[in-house]
């Protein structure tokens, strides 16, 4: 069950980096990023221990990337008004 949970994780990385390509939401950098770490996911979790923590990672790297971005629209659109 471990290996089918961290491969679908390895999916939903995937779909969701194409989103982001298609809807420039982050940056391209973090997508081809997110795309490289997926294939990690899909290939390697039987060989490296580790690799289980490239999701949550993956994640947080998204989520700090979200706020940043919004604290910093906030505060243009602070300035601005």
């Amino acid at each position: 069950m471990n290996i089918y949970a961290i491969k679908m994780a390895g999916v939903f990385m995937i779909s969701t980096s194409t989103v982001f390509i298609r809807t420039n939401i982050v940056p391209r950098w973090m997508s081809i990023l997110g795309y490289a770490l997926a294939l990690g996911l899909l290939f390697s979790i039987g060989i490296i221990d580790w690799i289980s923590m490239v999701f949550p990672l993956w994640v947080l790297m998204l989520s700090v990337y979200i706020l940043v971005e919004n604290f910093r629209r906030q505060s243009e659109a602070g300035l601005a008004g």
